[in-house]
């Protein structure tokens, strides 16, 4: 195999004789990020040159100014004698080959619907079970969420799929309130919904959508009355709305709180003596993620990384523990199926698409299904606004091994596995198809008239087995022939093939060698494993063989932890992911969310709860590299550090040339950097610094105490400069060139 020799060369000697000549290379070099770093998560911190690591007063100079009178001795043949750390990067990329090209999808998302991510959380949904379609994983089923007002009031569940009554046949159960008139305290009284898990938050004077569909069978009923409130009754807003008859009507209107309360607010739905029925109780706020049904700080905490691709919707939800709970695309999108809401015809409304199972799925006091409000289009809309590459990942006719209590295969010649096919076939039709097609034809109806970008498409999800081998190979098969078919659809289209669920697994390697085809260019890996490995890891893919034909995708990743140390680790892993970006496709940690209070896995990136949000370690870590991505890889050479304590890469972006420093010894360490191959006055005197650091490698982020933050300033700098690099610490150092 082939190895990479360029000069990350990590030697035990003390000092380093290094030739520090500059070439007269061009100034600007390259196209790439800008490498900005604003949004939500962005520290925002101002720091002076000592508190990110300069040296301070050396020979008279003062704050470590590089070059002459610092302690470094130059002879008459320009060679450097460097007692210490020394770290020597070549800046020129003229000279550099393919292997020393970077992918410009590295680094990116992995969106898992887990931890209660999506329902109650990224979706801007506030109302939990509001089509009284949840089920006996559920408290109280379908009653779910639901209260009544009053004693007064009786308050059932029909499905109306036998009799016809219902909404339509994807969603078939209803709410039906009776209110007697015998309540004492108003008369006005109905039902009353507490949201996700702590229940609603609001903010005075924000405006909220609210919407549901009602019907009174019996003419009783006439007008509804829907009010924010407390448990206790205290009304926040309120508002009557009429016009309500026998038949199916959606109703909206815009409700605004004359209060901010965070916790345990409710929506109530009431009405005077009689009977309704209600469906699809709606209520989101107006202030979304750039008009998507995504929550606005989710969306913003996500941009702030400058993810080059977002992977969805997972993970084990593809693959579900039996059939019920197997993620369908086509659910997501209301099979396309038309459906008429005020005399208006729409296609795919979040009305028609059916409730789906989780194979997370939560607890009897917080289940967890799975609604389809954020499904295949919003996502693919979703990755529009993030700027990113959307790489959906569909099931391969099997469920999870793991977590299935009856394992079920489809045989290649059932009808149902050929279905799992087609839905494949059928996602590059709507996501590329124009109104000729079927599928083409619904995303316009749906609303996106230009085709979606797609690239890759995931088969299945760490599955390693001989039958998803055989599967594998009908779905390459399939989307061979409709590339020989129909080039101009299918054409561009690659597969990504599943690997195992450790670091040692080779399944899907071995099966790209007995079996090469030309559509599948990425073998996705997934490994969670401990600091330590991580640490000693870094070269993992030095090795691998840039001849096969596929790729990395290093599509889940984590070091086991939200602490410093932990993210450190992965921080040291990804200066060898940057490397190896040749061969390295894209890479993303995982999972991407949690609630504060209900997790199913950890660690994870980021945390929420029903008003806020933050950031781990690990997430601010991610948003370095991120924002510092690079096409080349330079070469570099560090010496002098003691083994597994110090990590570096160097890339080039756009001309800018970026250091990444990683510390994770509990000591301050004294680098002393040498910059050849372009002069320094193609860059500014100084560089930006960020730095993400801490006293305690235990240390981990908290809504109540943001721990470990980046911390951001500037270094003066030349050809020949030293830097601190504190305890346990990220140091990312960009010298911004000149542009032409």
């Amino acid at each position: 195999m082939k190895r990479r020799m360029s000069g990350w060369k990590r030697a035990a000697a003390c000092s380093l004789c290094a030739v520090v000549m500059v070439s007269a290379a061009a100034c600007g070099q390259g196209a790439g990020q800008d490498g900005t770093m604003d949004g939500a998560g962005q520290s925002g911190v101002e720091g002076t040159a000592e508190t990110i690591g300069q040296t301070g007063s050396t020979d008279g100079v003062q704050g470590g100014q590089a070059g002459a009178g610092t302690d470094k001795a130059a002879d008459e043949n320009g060679l450097a004698a460097v007692d210490g750390i020394a770290y020597q990067v070549n800046t020129d990329i003229s000279g550099l080959d393919d292997s020393h090209r970077i992918s410009d999808t590295l680094f990116g998302l992995f969106l898992e619907d887990i931890n209660y991510a999506v329902d109650g959380g990224m979706y801007a949904e506030m109302v939990k079970n509001r089509s009284f379609e949840y089920g006996m994983e559920a408290r109280d089923a379908q009653l779910h969420g639901w209260e009544v007002t009053n004693e007064a009031v009786a308050f059932s569940v029909k499905d109306g799929s036998a009799d016809g009554t219902a909404l339509n046949g994807k969603n078939p159960q209803y709410a039906v309130v009776h209110n007697t008139g015998t309540s004492s305290v108003k008369p006005h009284e109905g039902i009353r919904n507490g949201g996700f898990v702590e229940g609603m938050s609001i903010v005075q004077g924000a405006s909220y959508d609210l919407s549901f569909y009602c019907k009174s069978e019996d003419g009783s009923v006439d007008a509804v009355t829907v009010s924010l409130c407390n448990e206790d009754g205290t009304v926040y807003a309120e508002q009557t709305i009429e016009g309500v008859t026998g038949e199916w009507q959606k109703f909206e209107a815009t409700i605004t709180p004359d209060v901010t309360e965070k916790r345990h607010v409710c929506l109530a739905v009431e009405i005077p003596a009689g009977a309704a029925c209600f469906d699809m109780v709606s209520l989101m706020p107006q202030d979304t993620y750039k008009g998507l049904p995504v929550r606005k700080d989710f969306g913003e905490y996500l941009e702030a990384l400058n993810p080059t691709f977002l992977r969805f919707p997972g993970g084990c939800v593809i693959e579900g523990r039996d059939e019920e709970s197997i993620y369908s695309w086509k659910d997501s999108i209301g099979d396309g199926l038309a459906f008429e809401i005020n005399g208006k015809e729409t296609v795919g409304d979040v009305a028609v698409r059916p409730q789906g199972k989780s194979i997370w799925q939560g607890s009897k006091a917080h289940p967890y299904y799975t609604t389809y409000g954020l499904g295949f289009y919003e996502y693919f809309e979703f990755c529009e606004a993030l700027g990113c590459m959307p790489v959906p990942v569909l099931n391969a006719g099997m469920t999870c091994e793991i977590q299935s209590p009856f394992y079920q295969v489809y045989s290649i010649t059932d009808e149902a596995f050929k279905q799992y096919v087609q839905d494949a076939l059928d996602l590059v039709e709507f996501c590329k198809g124009d109104g000729s097609t079927r599928w083409g034809a619904v995303r316009i109806a749906m609303g996106h008239e230009e085709p979606f970008d797609l690239k890759y498409i995931g088969i299945g999800n760490e599955q390693w087995q001989s039958e998803y081998h055989q599967h594998y190979r009908q779905f390459v098969k399939a989307f061979e022939e409709a590339k020989t078919a129909d080039p101009a659809l299918y054409g561009d289209v690659e597969l990504i093939v599943a690997n195992g669920t450790a670091s040692d697994s080779t399944e899907g390697w071995a099966y790209l060698a007995q079996n090469p085809d030309q559509i599948t260019t990425l073998v996705d890996e997934h490994y969670y494993q401990t600091p330590e490995w991580f640490l000693a890891n870094t070269d993992r893919y030095d090795s691998y063989n840039r001849d096969l034909q596929a790729k990395v995708f290093l599509g889940e990743y984590a070091a086991k932890a939200n602490t410093l140390d932990a993210a450190l680790a992965e921080a040291a892993y990804m200066t060898g992911l940057e490397k190896n970006g040749d061969v390295v496709e894209m890479a993303c940690y995982a999972p991407l969310f949690s609630h504060e209070k209900l997790n199913q896995w950890v660690p994870d990136l980021i945390f929420y709860s029903n008003d806020s949000i933050f950031g781990s370690v690990n997430y601010y870590l991610q948003q370095m590299y991120g924002n510092n991505a690079g096409q080349y890889s330079l070469e570099t050479t560090l010496i002098g550090a003691p083994e597994q304590t110090l990590y570096e890469s160097a890339v080039d972006a756009d001309g800018d040339v970026i250091l990444k420093l990683v510390n994770v010894s509990q000591e301050e360490r004294t680098v002393h950097v040498l910059l050849t191959g372009r002069e320094m006055s193609c860059f500014l005197p100084e560089a930006d610094v960020t730095v993400l650091a801490g006293d305690d490698p235990k240390a981990a982020n908290s809504f109540k105490d943001m721990a470990v933050m980046p911390q951001e300033g500037k270094l003066a700098v030349s050809e020949n400069f030293e830097y601190q690099a504190p305890a346990n610490s990220l140091t990312v150092i960009r010298l911004v060139s000149l542009k032409d």
